[in-house]
């Protein structure tokens, strides 16, 4: 049997408000834990209600029907009919909407005249349908502040009364963030969470106190949040004393500061400069002791430069440009590879730029704890190399046994190696590799020498597969060290298919001079070259990862980047 949710969109803003991304996410929760809904949504602000006359024709001669004219006796139809009703409309002065308010009046036709006297001593009018009272209601409510003390209070009580106690509410401070594409790594979190309220809702028939206290936690520290509010109104509070208001991306990087997370990189000491050189502007956010201040060091008028400091790292960039990068429009690394602009200095910043200045999302401890099992699960290269290391170590003196010992590593770690860690493909691959080598062992279709060529062999190919996959080889494995969107960062990419390739071609050359000096008297030293070249290769590689990406950021003409902002 189908149930009806009724979603009643009270928001001045209609679809564009942030309230209903949330009611929307929580309805889709409801959609996996009961699949027989049949949603109707209401947007007040695109019908005609008008405000209650207090004629009381409804009670007098129109025996629950409205004198007013307009679109509420359908919504009032839709509303008896719902299971459940959804509001959704964002904190106004302390309490409702006035529009969600003129509907709540506007159901006076679905009561009747008397007044009933209750055990508690309170009155209330008893329902002309029963319908209209006995039913379920779910508040979602997002406001611009940090905290829902004394925001939610009368609402909350004003709700009790209303709806008898029978409802769930969902009250979202900070509600602003939600237009903001920059922060969705903060706000995606929160609206899953709503959805897994919603789902809790239709399987439970109540939201969970754990999710509850993942809804109640604010999604940026208070402090950084109020700070970031007060600059997007981009006009200068008269109480502060300084005389950067006129800057036009002053405000920008005040809310770029607020959003510093510390715990990105703790104890890290740099300064980055951005120079907006279409504005000749100049800013330096300085981090230094797990805090970020912001310091103007330059502009084309006469504004006295803050304390400036020698920079780390500096961004040469047109501010629209660091715009859209800030807003998820455009993709920062993608953009660097494409010239649109210039970086300098410590490269190891930018890497991990986009989490360092994220915002600092409010752990609950589930979340703190969680966090401690992800950080412990991570790849890790050792366990797909060990079972190999174990083949080139035994099968020089025993060919069978070496091939075992491969195979049993390889089987334990693909078995269990991910109560602990978080395998790869490759890591799974192993046994496959390992049992074939064992095969052609048993039926002695290869000697040692054969086996030992044609493991570095197979070897690379994993490698050089890996190249024509969206993640190469050793992405899996660095990932961790370059800030959570690591796999999405173009860069950061190429960077390891070059790597990647670069070994994958290394075991190819070893697999083909270990087969020459079989027919030679040095192949009593192949093992050792074969151990030598992978060390001058890893510190290459150590080089290669700080240099290639450095000179990326470097490369760019300069007639590019003045093309582009004069276009």
């Amino acid at each position: 049997m189908s149930k009806n949710i009724l979603l009643i969109n009270g928001s001045p803003r209609g679809n564009n408000s942030n309230t209903i991304k949330l009611a929307n996410s929580f309805v889709e929760g409801l959609k996996l834990g009961y699949e027989r809904w049949d949603v109707q949504t209401i947007v007040l602000k695109d019908h005609n209600i008008q405000s209650c006359r207090g004629c009381f024709t409804c009670w007098q001669k129109g025996e629950g029907v409205c004198a007013i004219k307009d679109d509420m006796p359908a919504l009032l139809d839709k509303y008896v009919a719902a299971d459940l009703v959804v509001w959704s409309f964002p904190l106004y002065h302390f309490g409702m909407p006035a529009i969600v308010k003129a509907f709540h009046e506007r159901t006076l036709p679905l009561a009747l005249p008397f007044i009933d006297r209750g055990a508690d001593g309170s009155c209330r009018h008893p329902a002309r349908d029963e319908r209209s009272y006995d039913k379920k209601h779910v508040i979602i409510s997002t406001c611009g502040f940090s905290s829902t003390k004394n925001n939610y209070e009368a609402l909350s009580k004003h709700l009790d009364i209303l709806h008898r106690g029978n409802y769930e509410a969902i009250y979202c401070v900070e509600g602003e963030l939600f237009k903001q594409p920059a922060l969705s790594k903060l706000t995606e979190p929160y609206i899953e969470s709503v959805k897994q309220a919603g789902l809790e809702y239709a399987t439970q028939g109540k939201i969970s106190q754990e999710t509850c206290e993942l809804l109640s936690v604010p999604m940026v520290k208070p402090e950084a949040f109020l700070e970031m509010a007060n600059a997007s109104w981009g006009k200068t509070d008269p109480r502060e004393n300084h005389s950067h208001g006129h800057l036009k991306a002053y405000n920008f990087m005040r809310q770029m500061r607020a959003s510093f997370n510390p715990e990105a990189q703790r104890d890290i000491n740099a300064v980055l400069q951005i120079d907006y050189i279409d504005l000749k502007e100049s800013y330096q956010l300085q981090i230094n002791n797990n805090r970020c201040e912001l310091a103007v060091v330059g502009s084309e008028s006469n504004v006295a430069a803050d304390s400036a400091k020698t920079p780390t790292t500096t961004i040469e960039t047109s501010f629209s440009t660091w715009m859209e990068i800030s807003e998820g429009t455009t993709n920062g690394a993608q953009a660097m590879i494409d010239g649109k602009y210039r970086v300098t200095g410590d490269f190891n910043l930018m890497m991990i730029l986009g989490d360092m200045f994220g915002g600092g999302r409010v752990k609950t401890r589930q979340q703190n704890s969680l966090k401690a099992k992800t950080d412990a699960r991570k790849s890790k290269m050792t366990l797909f190399l060990l079972p190999w290391i174990i083949l080139w170590i035994i099968l020089p003196s025993n060919n069978l046994y070496g091939a075992l010992g491969a195979l049993l590593m390889a089987g334990i770690i693909a078995g269990v190696g991910d109560l602990k860690w978080e395998l790869t493909i490759y890591e799974r691959l192993n046994p496959i590799i390992m049992m074939a080598l064992l095969g052609l062992t048993i039926f002695r279709l290869a000697d040692s020498q054969s086996l030992t060529v044609l493991s570095y062999l197979l070897f690379a190919v994993v490698w050089l597969a890996s190249a024509f996959t969206k993640v190469p080889f050793t992405a899996w494995y660095s990932r961790y060290a370059y800030g959570e969107n690591a796999l999405a960062n173009p860069l950061f990419i190429k960077t390891n298919l070059i790597l990647t390739v670069l070994w994958g071609l290394l075991y190819v050359l070893t697999s083909g001079w270990t087969y020459l000096l079989a027919f030679t008297p040095l192949f009593a030293y192949s093992g050792l070259i074969n151990q030598a070249a992978p060390l001058l290769m890893g510190v290459f590689t150590k080089w290669f990862v700080k240099w290639y990406p450095a000179r990326v950021a470097r490369g760019m003409p300069d007639g590019k980047l003045s093309g582009e902002l004069s276009s």
